[in-house]
């Protein structure tokens, strides 16, 4: 009799399940949860944070319909005091309201189910008790941020500098970020840091330069010329990463500079399309690397590179300056921006009515990145998007990659790699 009546009790929570099945299939542990719940099985919710602790999280597993996606369950350990919690990642800044988790009736037990491609590679954090404003209405954004929290179940984690740590997700066809581990076989370039004074900018600025592992004085060598260099020297470890591609022979030795920001907030001014920067670097930097550090290069085999708004900066000094800058990556460049007064896009639009540049450029950015903060015009993908049907409406030379990643240093320092091998290794 008391099977007959288990039996009852799970048919009919399978049916009340699949009743309310959401548009995105479930995780097999939360609906095996959700059944053991109904059920009346006690002990249900603590068997689950069981099998949590010993698979980690998030939980993923295959999605049936198409093996190119994976099911990904974020999963929170409520208290008698939550009320809610959000999962906060570039998904988030996309669509708010679908990263809400629900809770498990009658259980500690919150969760979030997405469905994504096999190569994403993103932070996250968890808001617990949020105010649930859309994040594009919100007045204070960083305050909100403090009490956002990693995922206590994920051993991953990545640190994005000012005390920040998140949770780490890389499914299983996401970009490696073999390129920045160190290792004592790998023999290491020599990294000098020096003061670099531009008169034409009116202000000086730390720089890092860096020379491959038995340089030679004298020699010519592709040159790498870095902008955001505080970032590319700690959040993507350029220096190791150039170590181990030289070591692995994926690139020819490089000689690079790593360019730092100017004190106080003239980043926004400088690296916004302003054509001082660009004669700045060519004018003055190019001639002190070659005297006051000794390197030797030339403008075809001199690359620029830069990260969202450096990256929108690395291709306006190319446009303006191509003979001494011959190729150009941007990952995640701000191409949606413009200096004051003008409208959105400057870049692509004067690209546009003009001859080809004799320019390689190598552009990526993420999927999710059409966020709304902060305001944008069109979005990054929109803007990137663009730029590269005016660069090969135009004749030009450029390769273009999309990531399922968002706007963040833990993507880029996975794809700078092949970004690099690409361009070192082509004319």
């Amino acid at each position: 009799m008391r099977t007959r009546a288990f039996a009852l009790v799970v048919l009919i929570a399978q049916m009340a399940i699949a009743q309310a099945a959401p548009s995105t299939p479930e995780c097999a542990a939360i609906r095996e949860l959700k059944l053991q719940v109904l059920s009346g099985k006690a002990a249900a919710a603590d068997e689950f944070w069981s099998t949590v602790s010993a698979r980690h999280s998030p939980l993923v597993e295959p999605d049936p319909s198409d093996l190119n996606y994976s099911l990904v369950t974020f999963v929170w350990r409520g208290d008698k005091d939550t009320r809610n919690a959000v999962v906060v990642s570039p998904i988030s800044l996309v669509d708010f309201e679908d990263s809400v988790m629900q809770q498990v009736a009658g259980s500690n037990v919150w969760y979030k189910t997405y469905r994504m491609r096999n190569d994403a590679r993103m932070t996250y954090r968890i808001a617990i008790n949020d105010s649930l404003v859309p994040f594009e209405k919100e007045t204070n954004f960083f305050e909100r941020m403090k009490p956002w929290k990693p995922d206590p179940w994920n051993p991953l984690t990545f640190s994005s500098g000012m005390g920040v740590v998140a949770s780490a997700l890389e499914l299983p066809g996401a970009p490696s970020d073999k390129w920045t581990r160190a290792s004592e076989s790998v023999p290491k370039g020599l990294v000098t840091m020096s003061e670099f004074k531009s008169d034409i900018l009116h202000n000086q600025r730390s720089v890092w330069t860096y020379r491959p592992p038995a340089f030679e004085s004298g020699k010519n060598y592709p040159l790498l010329v870095i902008l955001d260099g505080e970032s590319y020297t700690s959040l993507v470890p350029m220096p190791t990463i150039l170590d181990t591609l030289i070591a692995a022979k994926a690139i020819p030795p490089v000689v690079a500079v790593l360019i730092g920001n100017a004190p106080g907030d003239s980043r926004d001014l400088e690296m916004n399309c302003n054509q001082m920067l660009g004669r700045s670097l060519a004018r003055e930097l190019l001639p002190w690397l070659s005297t006051e550090q000794e390197l030797r290069f030339d403008g075809a085999n001199t690359m620029i590179l830069g990260d969202s708004l450096t990256g929108l900066a690395a291709a306006c000094v190319a446009h303006d300056f191509p003979v001494f800058f011959g190729k150009v990556i941007s990952q995640s460049g701000s191409f949606y921006r413009a200096p004051a007064g003008e409208e959105p896009e400057w870049l692509a639009r004067h690209l546009a009515g003009e001859p080809p540049l004799p320019v390689r450029f190598y552009l990526e950015v993420g999927l999710l990145e059409t966020a709304a903060i902060p305001s944008r015009d069109p979005s990054m993908l929109t803007a990137n998007r663009h730029l590269r049907d005016v660069l090969l409406a135009r004749g030009g030379r450029v390769r273009y990659v999309e990531h399922y990643a968002g706007h963040e240093h833990f993507s880029w320092r996975a794809t700078i790699g092949d970004a690099l091998i690409e361009m070192l290794n082509s004319q």
